[in-house]
């Protein structure tokens, strides 16, 4: 099974030329981050990716507010950003049943109740640029290992993101210890690895999602 690419679309990736070329490179999923961008540029990226029937669509939310651009456009999921309990999970759903909701994991509260969010949500993100201010940088390797294995275990969509080719938002190739780290989120059996700034507001959109899939190609080779 292939790992998915989660793409955050943003100015870099708003031109059609170029969100086409994402989606021949290998993107799976747009990810629309609301604290970012305007309705106008969600509805842009919306629409070309209706001319894309096999692409997914993720809807990032920090606030309640944004849930009303969700429900207006009848998407699917929604990633709800500093998940940190069964109860705030809950609460999306009275307002929006039928969301798919994918708990973003970015705070020591999140990383406490992980147990129950994960059971409540339809999947887990770890996010590991606010997960790394809330924890110590060297204790985020082995806390990504078991939060991915306990998500896989109860056979939920869990997606590894931040920095993963951070380094292409102005160089056309990744790093080796980015290439390692995607490498190594799939090795745990992650769902999906996600390109933010990448994608969002880099030079090499296209390239960032054109590599990401080579990695995973190679991986998963080497894997099965």
């Amino acid at each position: 099974m292939k790992t998915n690419i989660v793409a955050t679309i943003g100015p870099s990736s708003l031109n059609l030329s170029i969100f086409n070329k994402m989606v021949e490179a290998g993107m799976d999923f747009i990810r629309l981050n609301s604290k970012y961008g305007t309705h106008t540029q969600y509805d842009k990226a919306l629409k070309d990716a209706g001319k894309n029937s096999s692409l997914e669509i993720i809807f990032d939310i920090s606030t309640l507010q944004a849930l009303d651009y969700f429900i207006k456009n009848d998407l699917e999921y929604l990633a709800l950003s500093f998940a940190e309990s069964r109860e705030q999970i809950e609460e999306i759903k009275k307002i929006a049943p039928k969301a798919k909701i994918i708990s973003k994991i970015e705070s020591v509260k999140g990383v406490e109740n992980y147990d129950e969010i994960v059971d409540s949500s339809w999947g887990v993100m770890i996010a590991r640029g606010d997960l790394g201010k809330a924890i110590p940088l060297e204790q985020i390797p082995c806390l990504q290992k078991s939060l991915v294995a306990k998500a896989v275990k109860k056979g939920k969509f869990v997606i590894v993101a931040t920095e993963m080719l951070l380094s292409m938002v102005e160089n056309p190739i990744p790093t080796r210890a980015e290439v390692s780290d995607v490498a190594n989120a799939i090795y745990d059996g992650a769902s999906a690895v996600m390109l933010s700034e990448e994608t969002a507001i880099g030079k090499y959109p296209v390239e960032s999602v054109d590599f990401m899939n080579k990695i995973i190609k190679h991986t998963e080779s080497c894997i099965f």
